[in-house]
């Protein structure tokens, strides 16, 4: 359900889907937002496992995981577009929010890899990090897909362009 109608999500329906009562329901979750973070976890951590997996390296891993990145956007994401926070990437990472700290495990080799074979330094990672969950951000690709009829390898193509120009734009100021 969260995947298919995400704003069409509230916990009578979850409880429904589930077989449960709603009261059971409400034990797990206290909020949509806390059913929607945690669909939210379990698609990133099938991102952290075929990363941490990947045995490419450099700019080829960086590609083959911003691939199944793209492929699970596909799958999940109308419902990885429905969380939004106040807070800025950096804050939430530093306060060790469950989602954002998935989203860096699961990119760290990745992005480390590629700044490494860029001869950028590799001790600004977090920077980085930051960088690409704006670039990668599954509102802004779906809207790529949606609106300017992108394919999947024109996103990524594009993207990787515009990131490691960010990349060395960053490293340079």
């Amino acid at each position: 359900m969260a995947r298919e109608t995400p704003n069409e999500l509230t916990m009578q329906a979850i409880a429904t889907r589930a077989e449960i009562g709603p009261a059971t329901a409400y034990r797990y979750y206290s909020t949509i937002e806390d059913v929607l973070a945690a669909y939210s976890l379990g698609v990133v951590g099938e991102l952290i496992e075929y990363s941490e997996e990947c045995a490419l390296k450099g700019r080829s891993l960086f590609e083959a995981v911003l691939g199944k990145w793209l492929e699970l956007l596909e799958e999940h994401g109308a419902a990885l577009t429905q969380l939004r926070s106040r807070r800025g990437y950096l804050e939430r990472l530093h306060a060790g929010a469950d989602t954002i700290v998935a989203t860096e495990r699961a990119w760290r080799r990745p992005v480390s890899s590629l700044l490494d074979e860029l001869g950028l330094p590799t001790d600004q990672l977090e920077y980085a990090l930051f960088l690409s969950n704006i670039i990668f951000d599954p509102r802004e690709i779906g809207d790529l897909r949606k609106e300017a009829k992108l394919s999947q390898s024109e996103i990524a193509a594009r993207l990787t362009a515009s990131y490691i120009g960010a990349l060395r734009g960053w490293f340079q100021g």
